[in-house]
């Protein structure tokens, strides 16, 4: 299936370099309705949490169908953003980072045919927007688990400024995990201890 989708968002990604942006939508609809069997406006219409509500209850995790769908909705929000419709956009980016994030989450070793390259691209343009906790923390545990912890880091001052009143617990736990790092992971992966360090005083002092 994985090989039939790759080839499948090919044929997208052409259309959307020519701009044929009626066509690139029709396919993509036709894409989730092939390869995930949803409805693609009840997917673009639902919540990343009842989405993924959604795809639990039929059949669980099911590794390559849930990275399609994360696949097709990446196209979308390119598709979207290339069109100036920056909210569409990011509603489908943040569906495709919450749906790939669980895949890998739940993958015991990534599937070498899964390539993440294009979760990246992503992942630049999600980090500092409003995440939902359960994405974000998902994010930030991605990042760190690839050793990106000042990136992580920033996911979680960012989200210092949403509504979300956990989002200081999180940010402390965060950062009393760094501390477990040595001093060479750290530093490899962007920090430095006294960074971790003042950052966690500065939550606590709050």
């Amino acid at each position: 299936m994985i090989a039939q989708l790759s080839t499948f968002v090919m044929g997208i990604k052409r259309m959307r370099e020519q701009k044929q942006w009626e066509e690139v939508h029709e396919q993509i609809g036709d894409g989730i309705g092939r390869f995930v069997g949803l409805n693609a406006s009840l997917v673009h219409a639902i919540s990343e949490d009842d989405l993924i509500q959604l795809l639990s209850t039929r059949g669980g995790v099911d590794l390559d169908r849930w990275w399609a769908l994360a696949e097709l909705l990446r196209e979308e929000g390119l598709a979207l953003e290339e069109q100036g419709d920056t909210a569409g956009a990011e509603r489908a980016f943040s569906k495709s980072l919450r749906l790939s994030l669980e895949v890998l989450h739940e993958a015991d070793d990534v599937p070498s045919y899964l390539n993440v390259t294009e979760l990246e691209a992503v992942i630049s343009r999600m980090q500092d927007r409003d995440l939902s906790r359960t994405t974000r923390l998902a994010l930030i545990e991605y990042l760190v688990t690839t050793g990106r912890f000042d990136q992580a880091e920033n996911v979680a001052l960012w989200a210092l400024d949403s509504p979300d009143m956990r989002a200081p617990d999180d940010a402390r736990a965060l950062y009393e995990s760094l501390l477990a790092k040595s001093d060479a992971d750290l530093e490899a992966g962007g920090l430095s201890r006294e960074e971790v360090e003042l950052g966690l005083a500065a939550l606590t002092t709050e």
